[in-house]
Parts: structure tokens; C-alpha cells; sequence
């Protein structure tokens, strides 16, 4: 799944997006960066 849940929870509930998991566990969690995370849900590869 890309995570376009992402900009709905922000728009819907006025919470800020902070973390982001890249995974299943709790140290797949990083810093959310928007810039990138638009980059990689245009992405064609």
C-alpha cells in the first residue's frame, strides 16, 4: 500500500503526522518527511 491514509487522518482529524513505519516493528518507525513521502507515492519503480 502506498499510505495515502496518510494526508486523510492530517485533513480529517488535525493531527500532525510525525512518525511514519517502514515496517512491522516498533524501530521501523522514522521521522516523517513529507517532501519524500510524496517523492516515493509518485515513484514508478
Amino acid at each position: 500500500a502506498k499510505g495515502g491514509i496518510v494526508f486523510a487522518i492530517e485533513t480529517e482529524l488535525g493531527l500532525p503526522v510525525k512518525l511514519v513505519g517502514l515496517g512491522e516493528t516498533i524501530e521501523d518507525l522514522v521521522p516523517f518527511e513529507p517532501s519524500a513521502f510524496v517523492d516515493a507515492l509518485f515513484a514508478t519503480d
